[in-house]
C-alpha cells in the first residue's frame, strides 16, 4: 500500500524545500542487504519522478518478526 499526501507539509531544518518520510513494515525477508535496495530504489523515485533530493528523504525500515523466537508456537 502506498499512501501519498501532498497536504502534509514537512520541514527538515527550517526549509520548506520538497521532503519525504516512507515507513516500510515487513513480516520477514528484510536483511541489511535488502534495506539498502530498498532505500536506493525508492530514493531513486522521489529522486527522478518527485524532484525531492535523497537527501530530504527519511525511510523507516520495521520487521515485524526481527528478534523473534522461531521456536515460538503462536
Amino acid at each position: 500500500m502506498v499512501l501519498l499526501k501532498g497536504s502534509v507539509t514537512i520541514t527538515f531544518g527550517g526549509n520548506k524545500e520538497p521532503a519525504a518520510f516512507a515507513e516500510i513494515v515487513s513480516m520477514g525477508g528484510i536483511n541489511s542487504q535488502v534495506k539498502k535496495q530498498l532505500i536506493f530504489a525508492i530514493g531513486t523515485i522521489l529522486q527522478d519522478k518527485l524532484s525531492i533530493s535523497r537527501s530530504r528523504f527519511i525511510l523507516k525500515v520495521f520487521d515485524t518478526t526481527a528478534g523473534r523466537n522461531n521456536n515460538s508456537k503462536l
